[in-house]
């Protein structure tokens, strides 16, 4: 008995919950990358920029900043699940998104990160600044290519 190719192909299985996981990431890529969306969180940055600092020490202002973009943000990703996926959870995806935190990378993740670390928001702020006041790391003059052959020519 002869076995075919197709027969040695073994197919990963993911569980319901993890195709679950996978539906609502989908979902999420679409929405974050929706102009609808970006202009949301532009229009945001662009009213709050101006307040932050790159220090050490926090102003006041940054939680309230933070509370109204989670409010404002999350609100409108909630909205957009809730059209695409019935019954979508944002309590029960949470806690799904701890569990699967090592496995995201990327926007996505960066901007979840927003939600919920008080850093990563800070810093989304400061990239923002940067690049408005035309800051922007730039590292292009900083990169040297250096063949790892030697060369054979003689100086």
């Amino acid at each position: 008995m002869e076995t075919s190719d197709e027969e040695n192909f073994s197919v990963a299985v993911s569980s319901p919950s993890d195709a679950e996981f996978d539906a609502v990431v989908g979902c999420l890529e679409d929405i974050i990358m929706n102009d609808d969306f970006q202009l949301i969180r532009r229009t945001f940055m662009e009213k709050h920029y101006q307040e932050f600092d790159d220090s050490e020490e926090n102003k006041l202002v940054y939680t309230s900043i933070f509370n109204e973009y989670i409010s404002l943000v999350e609100k409108y990703v909630e909205e957009k699940l809730l059209d695409r996926i019935p019954g979508f959870n944002m309590a029960a995806f949470t806690m799904s998104l701890q569990q699967h935190k090592d496995e995201m990378t990327g926007d996505i993740f960066d901007m979840l990160l927003t939600f919920t670390d008080f850093l990563a928001f800070k810093e989304m702020f400061l990239d923002y600044k940067a690049e408005k006041e035309g800051r922007s790391l730039d590292s292009s003059s900083e990169l040297v290519v250096t063949s790892l052959k030697k060369s054979s020519v003689s100086s």
